[in-house]
């Protein structure tokens, strides 16, 4: 006979087993009755279902079974007020004596049966009270170990639910922490759970976030679940207001919503943002097996929950409640997956909001976080059903429209730009108008994984922004314009690499003087990039994608470490050919406040005199850097290095901005280098800076000098030095500063 037990955490357990333990602890109290009660036939013991687990002569007995089988289980209450035992004399002419075992909290744990035989009912030495008292220490034995045995069981029978319930969670947890779909995620929250729980139909509601996450069971599949929703929002989600654990809820029937017209058990489970408002809800509604929830379930809910918020938390931004990057790109890869074909496509709109930084410069980063916030609410407005909206860093956002064509884009993009003209922030009488770049891309298997096509869209928008900013730019790859931008954009990542690898080159070109008597070597330090076949990189491509990516402050910084290392191998011989060596210097590096103490500590390590050491700054930059050019140039010009003005020649206002800059010499502008011998004006405009340059003890020198036509006519009309092909093309650092140790070995 199989009898099942449920403790409260709703589990079955088989009697076999425990019966067996049962007979055992009760078989060791064989000896002890016997010897209280030496007159009686045979002792029973039966548990709570009246099931006999134990005989102490081993014998089935029928009669004792159904009578006991049939006491209920309240039998004292029927006996008198006082009485502590049940006596009867059975049908066979057999006396019972039937007392209760009972647990310290009063608990019944079962009958102990005394039987007796024929007739002994009446005789003399028979008297009940006074058996009763001998067997109620036996008893209370009994009771405890019955106690004891039950209580072990039922820790263990708990202890292995907690188990059971923290290896879900557990697994839960790894399986989510290592996905990087936020969708994914919840998912396998929601449905982990609602299997774990035996749920119907378990479901994640964040109406201001729009997330709805269900798992159904196969017997709910034809129930109504967007009745349930509305009205687990509508009716459940108020009352759950000001609730930090899961609340239990008989939830009626709902026309439509049921499978059998009967209400059901909701374990709703309340959603916090990171301020701890509420803002969605975890349902579980109803179990299959049709038993009712208890506190485990709603502990074990609680755990769930806070892994859901984790998600959330990870998945949206705090300050708009709109998807955040990460959880953005997930929805771009999953929706990537969900083209089926080359005529399928989605749409991305890229959104910019043009001058952020001026309002939080005026008014505030408070009153830039409010246009972000009121931005992202039109954004909102008017989003169709199937389109994911999202901020990915401070002032871009983007949307993701799914299955629309062009025309759909291009008309929701519009619909945004007129509204955001009521961006305007107003405080007192000043006011600022916020404008909105939009770039708009195709979203298809054909354009590359969803990477490329998020990379696409912002490069439409920044192209927005080139061409005048509160404009919309489609994503076109023969605009020359998103093509420049999208070669920038690979070679920024090419230049990252040969920074982290040192994989630059370092070329040094010749100057040589043609009228000056200064005729100590002199060379510019150039840098190349090799490609991955080996060519380098142009020039112009290279620094054009460094300079869009502001990453010209670092590969200054390498290459005047890598020089001055390079010369200090060689310090001897350079110092004692008293060699000059200019390094160049980008406009950005002057915006740099720690670019002057990177360069002197620099100088400083090598052990190389200031005066063999040159930098060249070109005119614009410096002019735009004005203040700061100023001090960096003379501060390295008290040191004794050498200054040169590079390109000098090619702004408008030349000359005016010339006596700011304590400078040594004057490179000018290879524009009128190139075409000299052809260009009266470029002849002119060589010989007024040369004349200027002699008044204020300039040195000059002239780039870009290809042919010897060249050389001669700089020569006449008084150039001081001479830099290009004719005179000498650039050769590796190393191979200069080898050749350079040979001539003074020569010379020695």
């Amino acid at each position: 006979m199989v009898v099942h037990y449920r403790h409260n955490l709703g589990q079955a357990v088989s009697a076999d087993v425990h019966s067996l333990k049962t007979r055992n602890k009760i078989g060791k109290a064989k000896g002890l009755l016997h010897s209280l009660v030496p007159r009686a036939q045979c002792f029973c013991f039966y548990d709570t279902a009246r099931a006999c687990i134990w005989s102490s002569d081993g014998a089935d007995d029928y009669e004792t079974d159904d009578f006991v089988a049939d006491l209920p289980a309240d039998f004292l209450a029927a006996c008198d007020e006082d009485s502590q035992y049940v006596r009867r004399t059975l049908k066979s002419g057999r006396t019972l004596l039937v007392l209760p075992v009972t647990g310290d909290e009063g608990q019944d744990l079962g009958v102990l049966a005394v039987v007796f035989s024929r007739n002994a009912g009446k005789s003399s030495w028979f008297n009940p009270n006074m058996l009763h008292t001998v067997l109620a220490p036996a008893v209370d034995v009994i009771g405890e170990a019955l106690h004891l045995q039950l209580e072990g069981r039922r820790n263990t029978e708990m202890t292995s639910a907690v188990e059971k319930e923290l290896q879900l969670v557990y697994e839960i947890d790894e399986k989510i922490h290592g996905m990087s779909q936020s969708h994914a995620g919840l998912a396998q929250l929601v449905g982990q759970s609602s299997r774990f729980l035996n749920i119907a139909y378990s479901v994640l509601l964040i109406p201001s976030k729009r997330i709805r996450v269900s798992a159904t069971h196969s017997s709910w599949k034809n129930v109504n679940r967007k009745v349930l929703d509305r009205y687990l929002i509508e009716q459940l989600l108020p009352k759950i207001e000001g609730k930090r654990s899961p609340v239990i809820f008989e939830m009626p029937a709902i026309d439509g919503s049921t499978v059998d017209n009967r209400g059901y058990q909701t374990l709703v489970s309340p959603l916090m943002d990171h301020a701890g408002n509420l803002e969605g809800l975890l349902a579980q509604l109803g179990r299959v097996n049709g038993l009712p929830f208890d506190d485990s379930h709603r502990r074990f809910m609680s755990n769930i929950v806070r892994k859901v918020e984790y998600v959330i938390e990870r998945s949206f931004d705090a300050m708009t409640g709109l998807m955040n990057r990460g959880g953005f790109e997930a929805q771009l890869q999953e929706s990537w997956r969900s083209l089926e074909s080359s005529d399928e496509y989605h749409q991305l709109i890229y959104f910019d909001l043009d001058n952020l930084q001026l309002v939080n410069d005026t008014f505030g980063r408070k009153a830039g976080d409010e246009v972000i916030m009121r931005f992202a609410r039109i954004l909102e407005e008017d989003l169709p059903k199937s389109a994911v909206v999202s901020r990915l860093t401070g002032d871009d956002f983007c949307i993701l429209l799914t299955y629309a064509d062009d025309e759909q884009a291009m008309e929701h993009a519009r619909a945004i730009r007129k509204k955001g003209e009521a961006l305007r922030y107003l405080e007192g009488t000043k006011t600022l108008q916020v404008t909105i770049s939009i770039g708009i891309t195709r979203f298809s298997k054909d354009s590359g994984d969803e990477s490329q096509a998020l990379t696409s869209a912002r490069m439409a928008c920044e192209t927005a922004k080139d061409h005048g900013r509160d404009r919309i730019e489609v994503y076109d790859r023969t605009n020359t314009s998103i093509v420049k931008r999208h070669d920038d954009m690979h070679l920024a990542a090419q230049i990252q690499q040969a920074l982290d690898g040192d994989r630059f080159e370092l070329l040094a070109q010749p100057i040589s003087a043609i009228n000056s008597a200064d005729d100590r070597p002199r060379f510019e330090v150039l840098l190349r990039m090799p490609d991955d076949a080996g060519s380098s990189i142009p020039t112009s491509a290279f620094f054009s994608a460094a300079e869009r990516y502001q990453m010209m402050p670092q590969i200054d910084r390498w290459v005047v470490s890598a020089t001055l290392a390079s010369l200090r191998e060689h310090a001897v011989t350079v110092a004692g050919c008293h060699a000059l060596f200019s390094i160049n210097l980008s406009g950005q590096s002057m915006g740099d406040d720690d670019i002057l103490s990177f360069i002197e500590d620099e100088i400083r390590e090598s052990g190389l005199p200031h005066e063999c050491i040159g930098f060249e700054v070109t005119e614009s930059a410096a002019v735009s850097n004005l203040a700061k050019a100023q001090a960096f140039i003379d501060a390295l010009h008290k040191r004794g290095c050498h200054i040169a003005l590079d390109d000098f020649g090619a702004g408008l206002s030349s000359f005016a901005y010339l006596k700011n800059f304590k400078v040594d010499t004057l490179k000018i502008d290879g524009s009128f280098i190139r075409d000299i011998t052809t260009n009266r004006i470029s002849e002119s405009m060589v010989a007024a800076i040369t004349q200027v340059a002699k008044v204020m003890e300039l040195d000059t020198v002239a780039e870009y000098v290809e042919h010897d036509k060249t050389r001669e006519l700089i020569r006449k009309i008084g150039v001081d030095f001479a830099q290009g092909d004719a005179i000498g093309k650039p050769q590796p650092l190393a191979e200069v500063l080898a050749a350079l140790e040979n001539i003074e070995a020569s010379a020695g």
